[in-house]
């Protein structure tokens, strides 16, 4: 199959579509993987990255309600559907997936006056606006959470769950037995309210025996955070940024994030009791449905982002430490959404709908 997938922006559209391609890649034969995006967003490093070609076209957010920013966000939109147009006239794919977000749109719009059967992933328990409308127009809609069908038009919804990237691992033997580890993450670029939240958290640790903390700040956060931790006697790691997230994952106990679905879906395939912190101005605010969903699956703690404080924290981190058999549980809670064949489901849903 020769493929078109769209996928730009954030990590969270980004991780799931090389997923889908590296499974594509990975049967071997004839089948080809081109990627759409912009040059604004992650995708001009991370794609060229993981091995795959990469399409620039013009695609924006929808901003503004003035007159003057919709007509300039039309305008945009028709000439990203013409680079589409050119871009899909040349490779010829037998079909284009979408992974929602901005940058989709004019690529299914294109798609579509082409003929090209469109398919669209949607990552989040709630649809973006552009799922929400490219759902009308495509042959099918695969979904991560089992929620999420109830969002969209009735029969074209496929539960896949969320693609991870192949090289995520479980090691053994990482961990010290007896240890407590917590490990805090805010997406690659780090997130200030977890931190600054974590910080007021250390006081509370302070003194507890086999406490360890491994926190990813972010680059423009770390000199500040690390020198927090150098006045603290807490057994800690603190970086910018790590590429070894399996062996963090195996060193903790509890896990404190955001809610993305990628992050969420990495949990769940580690079975790791998390805090969620959703990130206060995700769009739609679908971080918070995201954390919610999985908060009533009995998999996680939900906690603003205004109200994440260390006395608050520790209040369920120091629940979890009493209680192991519910952290255990939360873990397993949490286990439950993951779907292990992801990838294989959406490539197995797309040749069904060209059928």
């Amino acid at each position: 199959m020769k493929l078109v997938i769209s996928a730009g922006g954030t990590g969270g559209h980004i991780f799931p579509g090389i997923a889908v391609a590296e499974a594509l890649m990975a049967r071997g034969g004839d089948d080809r993987v081109l990627f759409i995006g912009t040059p604004y967003g992650l995708e001009g490093r991370i794609i060229p990255d993981a091995g795959f070609r990469l399409s620039f076209i013009e695609a924006h957010q929808f901003l503004g309600r003035s007159p003057i920013h919709k007509a300039v966000t039309i305008a945009r939109m028709v000439k990203g559907i013409f680079m589409c147009l050119k871009i899909l006239k040349e490779e010829r794919p037998d079909a284009i997936l979408g992974m929602g977000g901005f940058t989709s749109v004019p690529v299914i719009a294109a798609g579509r006056l082409l003929a090209i059967p469109c398919f669209i992933h949607e990552q989040n328990v709630q649809p973006g606006l552009a799922n929400k409308l490219l759902s009308k127009i495509t042959r099918r809609v695969f979904v991560s959470f089992e929620e999420t069908k109830k969002y969209l038009p009735a029969g074209r919804s496929v539960h896949t769950g969320n693609p991870l990237r192949k090289n995520l691992k479980k090691l053994e033997g990482v961990k010290e037995p007896g240890s407590f580890g917590v490990f805090i993450f805010g997406g690659s670029r780090g997130a200030r309210g977890i931190n600054d939240a974590v910080l007021s958290l250390l006081p509370f640790l302070e003194g507890i025996p086999g406490v360890a903390v491994y926190h990813q700040t972010g680059a423009d956060d770390l000199d500040r955070v690390r020198g927090a931790y150098a006045k603290s006697s807490i057994t800690h790691e603190v970086f910018a940024f790590t590429k070894e997230m399996e062996r963090y994952y195996a060193l903790s106990d509890v896990v404190i994030a955001r809610a993305g679905a990628t992050t969420i879906f990495e949990l769940a395939f580690y079975q790791k009791a998390a805090i969620l912190i959703p990130y206060p101005y995700s769009a739609g605010n679908h971080q918070w449905q995201n954390a919610a969903y999985v908060e009533e699956a009995g998999g996680c703690h939900l906690i603003g982002n205004d109200e994440a404080t260390g006395e608050r924290l520790f209040g369920v981190i120091g629940k979890l430490m009493k209680d192991r058999s519910l952290m255990e549980e939360m873990g397993r809670n949490l286990g439950r959404i993951f779907v292990h064949d992801a990838a294989s489901r959406i490539i197995g849903g797309m040749e069904h709908g060209l059928s």
